[in-house]
């Protein structure tokens, strides 16, 4: 980030004019890029620099009486000036509640304003450090953090969410809303530390000795198959459990699946993998078995098997979060992806990773 290494930001605002309309607002760069630009401001009585990519919506929720107030006089102020205000406006919506899993509309409303402002990515102090003050950084946000930096900032799931690299690997941070590095370096000022976690195989291979046998067996029946009989399997599978033409409906049946799956075990192996395979949407299983397709796919009964048998082995571990361990991979430095969560822990507290 030396793009936005204090003394340079400083030096900017002693020779470089500020943008028109403010005395305040100066270039990052080339001054045609007039959304990318910093805030001078005075902070406990240093001077320190907002950095801004272009501009983001505040939302304010209010009361009801507010709304009416702010909507009558945003009419008014439309009907003298002929064009509605471009900075302001007031909205509302129905609240929304959760009832066993499903969004349900209420009955009473919501009311908020939203206001147009800066969108700043962060905040550059005078030791030359560089903090995030976001809960979310977006795509375009993050682009801008990588171009004015040695490195990339992207999100990958399997280790939390918004990390840094940099081109030579010698700098990998999970990021956090709080958290500050040097400029210059990378080099993290706030102390942390990335915990992951393992799956015990030991522990792992006696949960699912449950399921060997259904293994082992569908695996030599589903290799011996082809794509379309995949498909009419499935489809046979569903309409007897569910009733002829069952195997047409997109519905979410996860539940249902899995529960007859679990039956199906010991005496019908193959049917209990493919109910599975349909249950968590392994390979589009499902969708090819709705539609009748077989063509345009270069998917097979291998690839179908695997993915079923780890998604398969994924859901029963998280039934039994006992058999997970916590590793330690320290601070700055690459840690593997992990499909069982990552913990960043600051000051023995763990912190929200941005997303």
């Amino acid at each position: 980030m030396k793009a936005f290494n204090y003394k340079r930001l400083l030096e900017i605002t002693n020779t470089v004019p500020s943008f028109r309309g403010n005395v305040n607002r100066f270039p990052i760069g080339n001054r045609k890029q007039n959304g990318k630009y910093f805030l001078r401001r005075d902070e406990d009585g240093y001077t320190v620099f907002d950095i801004v990519y272009g501009e983001a919506w505040n939302s304010t929720e209010i009361d009801r009486l507010e709304y009416i107030r702010l909507k009558l006089e945003h009419r008014k102020f439309a009907r003298t000036m002929g064009v509605g205000r471009q900075n302001t406006y007031v909205l509302k919506w129905k609240k929304h509640t959760t009832v066993d899993g499903n969004w349900v509309q209420g009955k009473d409303w919501e009311y908020h304003r939203r206001d147009r402002g800066h969108n700043i990515v962060g905040t550059v102090r005078p030791d030359n450090s560089f903090e995030f003050t976001k809960a979310r950084y977006w795509q375009g946000d993050r682009c801008f953090l990588s171009q004015n930096s040695a490195g990339w900032f992207v999100t990958d799931s399997r280790r939390g969410g918004m990390i840094f690299y940099d081109n030579n690997d010698q700098q990998f941070h999970p990021i956090w809303k709080g958290m500050r590095v040097n400029c210059d370096t990378m080099e993290a000022i706030t102390p942390y530390e990335v915990v992951i976690h393992h799956v015990d195989r030991k522990s792992g291979k006696g949960i699912l000795s449950k399921y060997e046998h259904m293994f082992k067996v569908s695996e030599v029946m589903l290799k011996a198959m082809d794509l379309h009989a995949i498909n009419n399997t499935c489809a046979e599978i569903v309409d007897e459990l569910l009733g002829v033409g069952a195997h047409k409906q997109n519905i979410g049946r996860m539940k249902e699946y899995t529960e007859h799956a679990e039956k199906l075990i010991n005496d019908a192996p193959l049917d209990a993998l493919l109910l599975f395979t349909l249950a968590y949407e392994v390979r589009h299983v499902g969708y090819r078995m709705r539609y009748g397709m077989n063509n345009h796919t270069d998917d097979t009964p291998e690839n179908i098997f695997m993915a079923t048998k780890r998604r398969v082995a994924k859901e029963i571990y998280k039934q039994h979060p006992e058999i997970l361990k916590e590793v330690s991979c320290g601070i700055g430095k690459r840690y593997p992806a992990c499909d069982w969560g990552v913990k960043v822990m600051v000051n023995g507290q763990q912190v929200e990773q941005i997303t």
